[in-house]
């Protein structure tokens, strides 16, 4: 029997066993801009991907109407971030807005390294640990192969789909344009007006660039599924000992507060909603993996060097110190 599902944003987010009616989320321009940058030039293509780990929970095999009954209250983060390595803490809180009885819903997380995507994602995640309400919990990993379909008005959904012919041929090339999708699962009760406190830790590599740019990306945006507005979302970043000091970024720039040693930094964003605030859909943090500049120029000294890969890091992401 075929399975369908809607997706929930293009590259990485949709369904479940059951039909739902949660429109596509899109990615805005400045997203696939940056991400163009960070992962694409004839000169290192192959060296670039993306980090996993980058993705909060989605609703899955919801019925009733564009978004989750369930909402998303509040967001808080703690990364390390390094060049290499990351290590990630996240705590959701969602209140359940049914007006009689216990909600049921289905969480998704998606493993992009498991998914097939354009961005080249590197992973897996490592050291996961998955709590409800501080209780470690199972968060079985589910995959298949889904066909993308689109309706007359403009809806996606997917189709389950046996394991293509040629699994090692990129989904772009097939011909049926099937493709790998995988999730974490979590299968959760919201008792009415009680808060639920869904927390995982894990270790990722860190992004990297065609440019030898290190980031680690996070999207709200697959937030957007969920009840209402996400009411705060705090992000705290701490820099290993990688990371110098005077080659941290940000994407957004704006709302990012460094503390005056330049040790950590801190994000805090109130009552929005990711699917229509374009400045609210993902955050990044940004450095240089200096030591791969240094080695690449060592041994093609045609390929930029390390001062010139400084100053295009910086008209980017630091141009008020940009020559």
């Amino acid at each position: 029997m075929k399975t369908r599902f809607p997706a929930q944003h293009l590259s990485s987010s949709c369904a479940a066993a059951k039909r739902n009616d949660l429109s596509i989320l899109e990615m805005k321009p400045r997203y696939f801009s940056l991400l163009f940058l960070l992962l694409t030039t004839p000169l290192f293509a192959n060296d670039a991907a993306m980090n996993d780990g980058n993705l909060g929970p989605i609703p899955l095999g919801w019925t009733s109407g564009l978004e989750s009954i369930i909402q998303m209250k509040e967001e808080h983060l703690d990364i390390h971030f390094g060049i290499e390595e990351s290590k990630v803490k996240v705590r959701f809180t969602f209140v359940s807005h049914k007006k009689n009885g216990v909600a049921k819903q289905k969480l998704g997380f998606p493993n992009m390294s498991r998914t097939e995507s354009e961005f080249f994602p590197v992973g897996p995640i490592e050291n996961l640990v998955t709590k409800v309400n501080g209780k470690v919990v199972e968060s079985p990993l589910f995959e298949g192969y889904y066909e993308e379909k689109i309706d007359d008005n403009g809806k996606i959904t997917y189709e389950e789909r046996p394991k293509p012919a040629d699994p090692d041929v990129p989904f772009y090339s097939r011909d049926d344009m099937v493709r790998r999708y995988a999730w974490y699962i979590l299968d959760l009760e919201f008792p009415p007006g009680e808060e639920v406190i869904v927390e995982r830790e894990y270790t990722c590599p860190s992004g990297t660039s065609a440019m030898s740019y290190s980031f680690f990306i996070y999207e709200t945006r697959t937030g957007g599924a969920w009840r209402g507005d996400i009411e705060k979302l705090t992000a705290k970043v701490t820099f290993d000992d990688s990371v110098r000091r005077d080659l941290i970024g940000f994407e957004p720039k704006d709302g990012w507060v460094l503390s005056e040693d330049r040790e950590s930094a801190l994000l805090e964003w109130s009552n929005f909603e990711p699917r229509t605030d374009d400045d609210r859909q993902y955050f990044m943090i940004t450095s240089i993996d200096l030591e791969r500049v240094e080695k690449q120029h060592a041994e093609s000294p045609d390929l930029p060097s390390v001062e010139e890969v400084i100053a295009t890091w910086r008209k980017e992401f630091q141009p008020e110190k940009a020559e």
